[in-house]
């Protein structure tokens, strides 16, 4: 009764010494509100809660749709309107309220009005005050904030080259291997860079100069490259093309040339790391021509253990010769999902718009039923939550970048379109931004290098022009790290430096 009594006496006593009446006891911007506010969560057992989706890896791309729906973890909706919403004051001209509404027992959606501002790089907070009128539950205010990335140099890569085969590690540095220098050589370099000190480390070199090869790694993190070129160009010789195998280890930064090598020399082909330790490749130009000819349908599967490679029955191949394709591999269901390519060089190219799926139980390829609207070869797949693979990029008929953001839902068998990017760019670099968004860095946009940043948002199925790149940018490539989103190469820039597009 003692302990009861002294709270009811302090809250009585606080309460006369509010002058304004007309104030909100609840502001927590202000000394009174802030006071009543922790005062109140002694009283009320149960506290409100308010989310959003994003994540702090997210971009607050809300900023471009000028919607944010909040969560609350209590039906009280209702009591919340724009009297109770503040945005800070540097944001006050750009981000203006509009207007907050219920959705639902327990959702908010608070609308915006976006000036044409052309950078967003400080923090956007967002300030909730409690509604007098809410009084079943605690809540103490709360301040929402939205962070953003921003481009700036953090480091070198050891030389100035493109089309760079890289690996990030599990360890979140990124392998570089080979490329093409800004004089149009291929070249042999094998280097590790560190995202968190843009330094990178020097390993032995390949045993020969090559571009446009596979590469994947093995959960243990050992990497394995594959195939390649020795010319930037068209190759006037089959010898041009690479039939090696390389190991590559981080730990002991060693290089090592397996001692076996396939059977099939290989370019624009796919490779995949297996549960097992051993190797899948599919696919690619093995000899010299442009036409169907010079490309394979066949896979070949590499044994790490025994030394050795075998070529699958027929009953794997693909139904026409495949260049240029993506592959992913599904270990729990022990298959390999194959998304785009084309059947030869030449711009009569057949382009693909099917899913195959190998599996590699059975020694079966089949088609899968959903298909997309864009044939296209070169593209990028990913993965996000809910199991939706993106297709995105890629080349069309005649060489045309294409700007098709497809998907695909295995479970529904349906695949859709959900947008197209603000150009047409071939060369581009795409690559998760966070577990719900896929970034576009630079390309070339029909006769011009592109540095424009682009970011497609899953849940919101949009895509938006969000920033600029320090440097105009193709043939280059971009990773997600810890840090952000890494970039660094170009074969027409005699430019080594590493570019970090991220938050601080």
């Amino acid at each position: 009764m003692r302990c009861i009594f002294k709270l009811v006496f302090i809250l009585s006593i606080f309460q006369c010494k509010i002058q304004n009446k007309s104030q909100n006891l609840f502001d927590p911007t202000t000394l009174s509100g802030g006071s009543v506010a922790v005062l109140s969560s002694l009283v009320f057992q149960d506290g409100i809660q308010i989310t959003t989706r994003y994540q702090p890896n997210d971009y607050p791309s809300f900023i471009k749709t000028e919607i944010l729906d909040l969560d609350l973890d209590k039906p009280v909706s209702s009591h919340f309107n724009k009297k109770h919403f503040y945005v800070s004051e540097n944001y006050k001209d750009d981000l203006v309220l509009r207007d907050v509404f219920p959705l639902s027992d327990s959702k908010v959606r608070v609308l915006f009005s976006v000036s044409s501002r052309s950078e967003w790089r400080e923090p956007i907070s967002l300030s909730i005050q409690k509604p007098e009128s809410l009084t079943e539950y605690a809540f103490n205010g709360r301040t929402l904030e939205f962070k953003f990335p921003y481009p700036r140099y953090i480091g070198n890569i050891s030389e100035a080259k493109g089309q760079i085969t890289t690996n990030r590690l599990l360890n979140g540095k990124i392998l570089l291997v080979g490329g093409v220098s800004v004089s149009g050589n291929t070249l042999a370099t094998v280097e590790i860079l560190n995202p968190e000190t843009g330094t990178t480390t020097l390993l032995p070199s390949l045993n020969q100069s090559l571009m446009g090869m596979a590469i994947c790694s093995n959960p243990d993190g050992t990497v394995y490259v594959s195939g390649g070129k020795t010319i930037a160009g068209p190759a006037t010789n089959n010898s041009q093309f690479s039939n090696k195998i390389y190991k590559i280890n981080e730990t002991n930064q060693t290089v090592e040339e397996l001692p076996f090598s396939m059977q099939k020399r290989r370019y624009g082909h796919s490779m995949v790391c297996l549960n097992n330790g051993d190797l899948l490749v599919s696919g690619g130009q093995f000899q010299v021509g442009t036409d169907q000819n010079a490309i394979t349908n066949d896979h070949e599967y590499v044994s790490i253990q025994n030394g050795n490679t075998t070529l699958l029955n027929s009953s794997a191949n693909f139904p026409m010769n495949t260049i240029f394709h993506f592959a992913e591999y599904d270990s729990f269901k022990n298959r390999v999902l194959f998304f785009g390519g084309k059947d030869r060089i030449d711009p009569y190219a057949i382009y693909l718009n099917s899913i195959y799926t190998l599996d590699l139980n059975s020694q079966v390829l089949s088609t899968l039923p959903a298909v997309f609207s864009t044939a296209r070869s070169n593209v990028t797949s990913l993965i996000l939550p809910g199991n939706d693979r993106l297709v995105l990029g890629g080349i069309m008929g005649g060489g045309v970048g294409s700007r098709s953001i497809e998907s695909w839902s295995e479970t529904s068998s349906v695949s859709q379109t959900n947008g197209f990017t603000s150009r047409m760019k071939n060369g581009s670099s795409i690559t998760t931004f966070s577990n719900s968004q896929v970034i576009y860095t630079g390309g070339v946009d029909t006769y011009y290098k592109s540095g424009i940043l682009e970011l497609y948002d899953h849940i919101e199925k949009k895509n938006f022009v969000i920033d600029t790149m320090m440097y105009a940018r193709s043939e280059h490539s971009a990773i997600q790290t810890s840090r952000g989103i890494i970039i660094f190469g170009d074969s027409a820039l005699s430019d080594t430096r590493v570019e970090l597009y991220g938050k601080d």
